[in-house]
């Protein structure tokens, strides 16, 4: 993807991390992304949508990106 630039929703006490991933091309991706509480914890949900053009070999690829993204974070918090 080149380098890119992130850009997350503004500080909130909602747990909102909504953030958009601007490409060099100029696209911006939105990423919904939000951190809910739960029992003495949280939970993460992230929703990757599929971009239009994007073939299911590119679809998973991201998907993989995320999960990966994903795992690192879980790591870094139960530390």
């Amino acid at each position: 993807m080149g380098k890119v630039k992130i850009r997350f929703a503004e500080r909130n006490r909602f747990g909102v991390l909504d953030h958009d991933v601007i490409l060099e091309s100029g696209v911006s991706i939105h990423n919904p992304m939000r951190v809910v509480r739960s029992g003495n914890g949280s939970e993460v949900t992230f929703m990757l949508f599929r971009r239009e053009g994007v073939s299911d070999e590119e679809f998973s690829a991201d998907a993989e990106w995320v999960e990966k993204d994903l795992r690192i974070l879980k790591k870094i918090l139960e530390e």
